[in-house]
């Protein structure tokens, strides 16, 4: 289309422009490959980032809206075409997270039936605990505190933790494991609106609830759960370190970089940073990730974001929180190139922003949805588009860095040569291997890949996601490009990577 030859064509354009600006910026940046340096990619099996990832998944939320005010519940049809898809993701994580005023407080902010507007939660519930997918479960917060007199809602934090253990122990949903009392409290906006001491005060109130009725063996907090756009606010998770020590089952931060980032190193320090603030021995995740190109001041951001914002202006159906850029083959390249750099980071699991554009919108009407999704499984019933139901992109990329890093996996230190926009991750699980390599960058890449074990691969499969000719099935699912393969690497196996791509290499038998 007409769109995607301007827009690709803008990307290269300020690809390169942003290229020349670090030059300028740093004489001992250099762009250029140097012709000297090897072209090794070498998988250190002896160097283990992570000894059991847990897995990377989505946002799902309930679709409270839909279930509440737009008379449009989901169809069994629609969510068994949610079920087909997610089948072949094979995501590991998901966080869920609710209003108590869309469930159980549906009544009044402190009445409780936790029967109330049950449908969309347990149906999504049901298919975690089918498939043994970890749930990090929270609520937006709102009618647990009260900013203005910095107070808590004991009796609300209460029916929280009633609603946990209904869901855990009456229904049986085990696969809940976390859970994280208020969204992203460092911001303003935010229920806490970035008070510290009231999400401290409110969390460890919840904390206590859960506790008495006998339901911390089964399920932790989730914590602090903030959304940093700074590197400077790593208190919050030292402070949650020394108010809660061991009852933080999971550290989990959200991250919206710029595409910027993506090239110039700033989301893996950013990333370590945050990383490096959690004690020893616990695990982090991302419990939110996509792109905010407003939050960037360079060429590149500047003109992604004002091509959104574009968009956004010109189609009442598109809320002012949404990515429509979404609908772009790059951005298939640019989640994988930040869910590499999340793994490669340490961080033990990922949750894209979000599964579904049918889960939010900006107002009540179900017209002016958050764009953000794999699709809009209402288009059809919504906006009268059944062509918004189809796969974006990026679910081909993103699905197989799910599908081929399930829980348990072990992920490998990777060394790769010196080359713009080129991320690797490798990882291993019961003796199948998987190594996914992305170029974010308008060049091919040549690449010798090696592994420090001397692992040869047998009936191995390869997918390339590229923007034309990719295999899909009838469902569009992805399909590989090469079956059957016999793989060397201990001697080494040469590669190229095409320009903006991304190849998955793997002989999991599924």
């Amino acid at each position: 289309m007409k769109k995607e030859i301007t827009i690709r064509k803008m990307i290269n354009f300020f690809s390169l422009v942003l290229l020349i600006s670090f030059t300028s910026c740093n004489d001992d940046w250099e762009p250029t490959i140097d012709p000297i340096e090897s072209g090794d990619l070498v998988v250190k099996t002896s160097q283990v980032i992570n000894e059991s990832y847990i897995g990377n998944g989505a946002q799902w939320d309930p679709y409270p809206q839909a279930y509440r005010y737009w008379g449009t519940p989901i169809s069994d049809a629609d969510w068994n075409k949610l079920y087909t898809r997610l089948d072949y993701m094979k995501p590991s994580f998901m966080r869920v997270v609710i209003g108590s005023y869309d469930k159980y407080a549906l009544a009044g902010a402190d009445e409780y039936n936790p029967e109330d507007l049950f449908e969309g939660l347990n149906k999504i519930l049901q298919y975690c605990q089918d498939n043994n997918i970890t749930v990090m479960l929270g609520d937006w917060g709102y009618n647990q505190v009260d900013i203005n007199s910095e107070m808590i809602f004991e009796n609300r934090l209460k029916n929280a933790a009633r609603y946990i253990d209904f869901l855990v122990r009456e229904k049986g949903f085990t696969c809940i494991k976390h859970y994280s009392t208020i969204n992203e409290p460092n911001l303003g906006g935010s229920a806490t609106d970035g008070n510290y001491e009231l999400w401290k005060n409110a969390t460890q109130y919840f904390y206590q609830e859960l506790e008495a009725l006998g339901v911390t063996g089964k399920v932790g907090i989730a914590g602090p759960d903030i959304a940093p756009f700074t590197r400077d606010i790593t208190s919050w998770i030292t402070d949650t370190t020394n108010d809660f020590g061991d009852k933080i089952s999971l550290y989990d931060i959200h991250t919206y970089p710029p595409r910027e980032w993506m090239f110039n190193g700033d989301y893996d320090e950013f990333l370590k940073i945050y990383k490096d603030a959690t004690p020893a021995g616990s695990q982090i995740v991302i419990g939110e990730f996509g792109f905010k190109y407003e939050t960037s001041t360079s060429t590149m951001d500047t003109e992604l974001f004002r091509q959104n914002l574009s968009a956004i202006n010109s189609d009442p159906n598109v809320a002012r929180d949404s990515n429509t850029l979404i609908d772009e083959f790059f951005h298939g390249v640019d989640i994988a190139a930040a869910t590499m750099k999340i793994v490669n980071a340490g961080y033990s699991g990922a949750a894209t922003w979000n599964l579904d554009d049918a889960m939010h919108s900006g107002s009540t009407s179900g017209q002016d949805l958050k764009i953000w999704g794999f699709w809009n499984i209402l288009g059809q019933e919504l906006l009268g588009k059944p062509e918004k139901e189809e796969l974006r992109p990026h679910f081909y990329s993103y699905s197989l860095l799910a599908r081929y890093m399930q829980t348990g996996s072990k992920v490998f230190t990777v060394d790769i040569p010196n080359r713009i926009g080129l991320d690797a991750i490798a990882v291993e699980k019961d003796g199948k291997y998987m190594i996914a390599i992305n170029n974010i960058y308008t060049e091919e890449h040549s690449l010798n890949i090696k592994f420090d074990n001397k692992l040869q691969l047998f009936e191995a499969k390869k997918f390339i996601y590229r923007e034309n000719d990719r295999k899909v099935d009838d469902n569009g699912f992805p399909v590989p490009t090469e079956e059957g393969l016999t793989l060397d690497f201990g001697a080494g196996e040469d590669i190229i990577i095409p320009a903006q791509t991304l190849t998955v290499i793997t002989n999991f038998d599924y």
